[in-house]
């Protein structure tokens, strides 16, 4: 008896599938923080807690594929899989430096705009 197997998923069909689920919880953290004033300290607030959840969200995916990228890395056997896990270790670590200095780039950008 034959089955068919579910097609897997396309990378298009992931990425997408990231970015809603990182847009429902961006739009989950902003509707359920606490309501804005209305001055701008509580709308700065809010994207300062914002800022720090995909921060951390954003990080804990890097460190899941630099993990994996570093298993697939390990147990490569062939020269073609050698070359893609160093592309994935690449990307991954490149990844890291966005997260790490994203929170910084924003911190000036902020001094930037308001004058100080």
């Amino acid at each position: 008896m034959r089955t068919h197997d579910a097609p897997r998923p396309t990378r298009r069909h992931r990425l997408c599938t990231a970015g809603l689920f990182s847009g429902l919880v961006a739009a989950f953290i902003v509707f359920m923080a606490e309501p804005a004033m209305a001055n701008t300290q509580g709308v700065i607030d809010v994207l300062n807690r914002l800022q720090l959840v995909i921060v951390v969200i954003a990080g804990t995916a890097v460190a899941v594929m630099l993990t994996f990228a570093g298993f697939r890395y390990l147990l490569a056997s062939e020269p073609g899989e050698t070359e893609r896990a160093k592309s994935a270790l690449r990307s991954a670590a490149i990844g890291f430096g966005i997260v790490v200095l994203a929170p910084i780039l924003v911190a000036i950008l902020k001094q930037i705009l308001s004058g100080e």
